[in-house]
C-alpha cells in the first residue's frame, strides 16, 4: 500500500492521516475522556472520508474507521465507557481483520484501493495484479487477526504495554513495509517482463 507514484494521488495522503484518529482516540481514551476521544476520533475520520470522496477515492478502511468511531460514541453515550474500556484491543483489531477477510471472499482485496492510485489503469484487471494484492490482503488480514488474538491475550495477562501495544503495533509496521517492498520482488519473480512495462508505463505517466 505504498503511496509512492500515483494516478489518483488526492486521496492517499488524507487515508495515510488516518492514524491521527487511532492516536487521537488512544490519548483521549487513556485520560479517562472517552465520549470526547470518540468524538474527536470520529470527525477526524469523517474529514479524511470527505477528502477522498472528493477525490473519487474513498477506501472502505476509511469507512470502517468512521463505522467503528460511529458505534463506540453511541455504546459509549448510551451505556459508559466498559465494552471499550476493558475489550477496546479486541474491538478494534478484530472489526478490521473481519473486512479484510470479506474483501478477500468476495474477490475485491481492500489493497486494490491503494495499488490502483500507484499503478497505470492498463494493469488494474490484470491476473498477476489481482493475485498481487491478494496476497498483500491476506497479509494485512492475517496481521489483523493475530493482534486480535494478542489484544484478548494482553487482557488475560495484564501485559497490555507488551502484548496489547508494542507487539501489535510492531506487526502493522512491519505489515506495511512488506507491502512497499514486496510488490517489485513479486513482479520480478513472477513475471520479469510484467515489471518491466509496468515501470515503463509509470515513467511515461511522469513525464
Amino acid at each position: 500500500m505504498a503511496m509512492t507514484q500515483n494516478v489518483q494521488t488526492g486521496g492517499s495522503g488524507a487515508t495515510n492521516l488516518g492514524l491521527v484518529a487511532w492516536i487521537a482516540y488512544g490519548v483521549l481514551s487513556g485520560g479517562g475522556h472517552w465520549i470526547a476521544a470518540a468524538l474527536v476520533a470520529l470527525i477526524i475520520s469523517l474529514l479524511i472520508v470527505a477528502h477522498e470522496y472528493t477525490r473519487n477515492a474513498v477506501k472502505i478502511m476509511s469507512c470502517t474507521t468512521v463505522g467503528y468511531f460511529v458505534f463506540a460514541l453511541l455504546v459509549t453515550i448510551a451505556f459508559g465507557p466498559g465494552l471499550f474500556k476493558y475489550y477496546n484491543l479486541i474491538l478494534t483489531w478484530g472489526v478490521f481483520a473481519i473486512v479484510a477477510w470479506v474483501t478477500l471472499l468476495i474477490g475485491s482485496p481492500f489493497t486494490l484501493q491503494y495499488a490502483r492510485e500507484q499503478a497505470p489503469f492498463e494493469i488494474w484487471d490484470h491476473p498477476l495484479f489481482m493475485r498481487l494484492n491478494v496476497i498483500l490482503t491476506e497479509v494485512f488480514a492475517v496481521m489483523f487477526s493475530v493482534n486480535t488474538g494478542l489484544g484478548a491475550l494482553a487482557i488475560v495477562t495484564g501485559r497490555i504495554l507488551l502484548i496489547g501495544l508494542l507487539v501489535p503495533i510492531s506487526l502493522l509496521v512491519a505489515a506495511i513495509v512488506f507491502s512497499s517492498k514486496y510488490p517489485n520482488r513479486y513482479f520480478q519473480r513472477v513475471a520479469p517482463e510484467f515489471a518491466a512495462a509496468q515501470a515503463a508505463a509509470a515513467g511515461q505517466a511522469n513525464d
